[in-house]
């Protein structure tokens, strides 16, 4: 037995001893007590709640993107119509091919024309 053990038994012991004397003696004290207790559990939670988890991102802003991308995927599901596996088996892959890039132009150079100055 180890003396964290040891002593984790000896309070307990001594807790037990303390919640039986005070049933019997004052019930009034220990009532108080226990709703002292209570009440600032409650608080305390609340203070969580509020501060505690709108730092972590737990805020309002979250459950109505939630709410929102819900309904949007239920519109989804009803526009879309399920699919054969037919109709799938029967499309043609159509080869990988790569696209141009269309903003890139090539700008002809003026190498053979002498720079003259005065005109431009």
């Amino acid at each position: 037995m180890t003396i964290r053990s040891v002593i984790a038994y000896t309070l307990m012991g001594l807790a037990a001893i303390g919640l039986i004397s005070m049933l019997l003696y004052s019930p009034g004290a220990l009532a108080r007590q226990l709703i002292i207790l209570a009440v600032t559990a409650v608080v305390i939670y609340f203070i969580y709640r509020l501060v505690i988890q709108k730092r972590l991102g737990g805020g309002s802003e979250d459950k109505a993107f939630a709410k929102a991308a819900k309904e949007s995927k239920k519109r989804l599901q009803k526009h879309q119509k399920p699919s054969s596996s037919s109709s799938v088996s029967s499309k043609k892959k159509k080869p990988f091919r790569r696209k141009r890039a269309n903003h890139l132009k090539v700008i002809d150079g003026r190498k053979g024309k002498k720079n003259n100055r005065a005109s431009s």
